[in-house]
This record gives structure tokens, sequence and C-alpha cells, in this order.
């Protein structure tokens, strides 16, 4: 961990507005990692709405599939029929989920001080740190791993038309023949991500 990084982490504690979750910001076991998928009503962080969220901890080699965590959501706008056919979450599905302050409450002691390992963060974090902003007063302080950005560089200078090859996790998962457990469920899409970084880090 950097210097820059330290003092970023250290000036986020002090916004910390939940005592209980101060072990997020200590310093993370080697080999401890988590994988992280989410699942939205579509990709715009103002217009769009979480549905679901997975979290699975991945140990050294061994991901602990036992012990992962799979939330549903209740959003304040139900997801329409076009999105459906994507993420598969019905209006049934989601109207009893969790309010986004209880799935924190399960999600951010599991994730604890672990570099989130995720495919596409970016727009994983986006749904996310507005929600973790207001439940704790500061955004997620952990390491943040893109799978995609990994295998970039990792196979840089071997393989043609990379960049458009590694937007998609289907890709990553046929180069080292990892099964295809079914994409746009964010249990699966969090399993397949850890079994991928197992291959690439």
């Amino acid at each position: 961990m950097s210097w820059l990084t330290q003092l970023s982490c250290a000036w986020q504690k002090t916004q910390l507005q939940r005592p209980e979750l101060a072990s997020m910001f200590t310093k993370p076991v080697a080999k401890q990692w988590v994988a992280i998928d989410c699942e939205m009503t579509g990709l715009n962080p103002k217009n769009h709405h979480l549905l679901s969220v997975a979290a699975i901890h991945i140990n050294d080699n061994t991901i602990d599939t036992g012990n992962g965590m799979h939330i549903v959501c209740r959003p304040p706008v139900m997801p329409d029929r076009d999105t459906i056919v994507i993420h598969g979450l019905r209006t049934a599905d989601v109207e009893h989920g969790m309010s986004y302050d209880e799935m924190l409450a399960l999600l951010l002691p599991f994730i604890g001080n672990r570099p989130i390992v995720g495919f596409c963060t970016s727009l994983d974090t986006a749904f996310l740190n507005p929600l973790v902003k207001r439940y704790m007063g500061t955004a997620l302080p952990n390491e943040v791993i893109d799978l995609r950005h990994l295998y970039s560089r990792r196979m840089s200078g071997q393989t043609q038309g990379l960049s458009s090859q590694a937007q998609h996790l289907t890709n990553i998962l046929a180069h080292y023949n990892i099964p295809d457990l079914g994409a746009h469920d964010a249990y699966n899409d969090a399993i397949m991500t850890a079994m991928a970084f197992l291959h690439v880090r």
C-alpha cells in the first residue's frame, strides 16, 4: 500500500460514522480477497438501481463458496420488463428484498478489509459507493482489483485484439477453460470472477 493510499484511507476513517466497521480500514491479510458482483436495473447509477449483490471470499487458492453471500435488494423503483430479460429479477423477486441499509449491514462486515475483486468493478462501485457513503459516512476504503485490467496486463503482447476480448468475462473464462455458469446472476458471476482471478493473478 503506497503512502498516498494510506493517507487517503486515514482521511476516510475520520469520516466513518459507524465505529463497528473500523476494521475495514486496517491492513488486509495477505492472499485474502473478496469477489463481488452486482445486478442493477441499468448501467447509469444516476437513473438506475441496485437489485442484488453477491460476495465470496477467496483464501489463497481456495474459493469459499460454502460461506458466500447473495442478497436481493428492494429498489426504490421496480425493474421494468425490458431489463428483467437480462437479470431475471422480477418485481415479485425484489419487492420483499432487503433495504439497502439492511444489505450493507451484512455485506460490509463480510467484505471487511479484503481487497475487492470484480469484473468491470468501476460499475459495481459506482452503484455501491453512494449507498455505502450514506450508510457509514465514507466510500469503500478497500483496494479494488478489476479482472479486465489484470487480464490485459497479464496477456499484453500475447493476444491479438485483446482490448475487446478483455471486455467480456466469457472470453476470459474460455481462455482458461473455466465453465460458464451463466451470466447476469450475481452469485454465479462472483464465482466465475473468483475462478478467473485465481488463474490470472
